[in-house]
């Protein structure tokens, strides 16, 4: 199984449903370092703020939630929709759709987290059939924000892509739909 680390780091403007989000990826092919800095929102979220967004994120469920985003949000590359234990990504520009849900009982699933995955994903160029088999750990243990982002809040999260059989247990997982 191909293990790709991200670290996640999140600085609040103003408002806590607005997050600009730094991912920092490692390419499995290249090795090339992708760094993807993108704005997301929550909503409801106050003033134009959803406008600006490169991914929303919404509680809601199924086809028609995201449709309805979408259509209010043209310029989001990622919407996600959540209803406690499943969340619903719609990837642009393919359209594709992907289910998730969370293995294990959690008050707060980290949805916005695995929408800003989705997004650093398709910025570095990953193809979508692959994060249809993702799982994701986390937090990593040890992992401290760097220096030099200091005045982020990181969060750290592995990402394995299936390239054999054998996975690891998580409690967050993504399905093709």
């Amino acid at each position: 199984m191909t293990a790709l680390r991200m670290v996640v780091s999140e600085q609040a403007e103003g408002q806590e449903a607005v997050r600009r989000i730094r991912g920092v990826l490692k390419h499995p092919e290249s090795g090339a370092e992708i760094v993807d800095e993108h704005l997301r929102v929550e909503l409801p979220a106050p003033g134009t703020w959803s406008t600006l967004a490169d991914v929303l994120l919404a509680t809601g469920e199924g086809q028609d939630a995201i449709a309805e985003l979408r259509a209010r949000h043209p310029g989001a590359l990622v919407v996600a929709v959540h209803h406690g234990p499943r969340c619903r990504l719609w990837l642009g520009p393919g359209g594709r759709t992907l289910a998730l849900r969370a293995r294990r009982p959690s008050p707060a699933p980290p949805w916005g987290l695995w929408a800003s995955l989705a997004h650093t994903w398709l910025v570095a160029g990953l193809p979508v059939t692959a994060l249809a088999s993702v799982v994701v750990r986390l937090p990593l243990p040890g992992v401290q924000p760097s220096a030099r982002c200091s005045h982020w809040a990181s969060r750290a999260c592995t990402a394995w892509a299936a390239s054999d059989s054998a996975r690891p247990t998580d409690p967050y997982r993504s399905s093709a739909s």
